[in-house]
């Protein structure tokens, strides 16, 4: 199990374009991946459970990845939140 903590840098918050993104990437992998807040975890694998989320910027987000794979699917959900869709500093 690998777990990574990050805030989110983002003005507008994580919408809904952004979501459906992290969950086709997350949805590539075989490990259990999920995303946690203070008050709510939900599977990365889930747009209903993503959007309950409601991040907005300043929030700390935890990723924790699971299974043969989870070291790619970490790098992964890190690079699309970082790269891809400039979630984080």
């Amino acid at each position: 199990m690998i777990k990574k903590s990050i805030k989110i840098s983002c003005p507008k918050g994580l919408e809904p374009r952004p979501i459906a993104e992290l969950v086709q990437v997350a949805s590539k992998y075989e490990s259990k991946i999920y995303l946690e807040t203070d008050t709510k975890r939900v599977n990365a694998k889930s747009i209903m459970g993503m959007m309950s989320l409601n991040l907005a910027n300043g929030d700390l987000l935890t990723v924790t990845t699971e299974g043969k794979d989870e070291e790619g699917a970490m790098d992964e959900i890190l690079s699309a939140l970082k790269d891809k869709l400039n979630l984080m500093d």
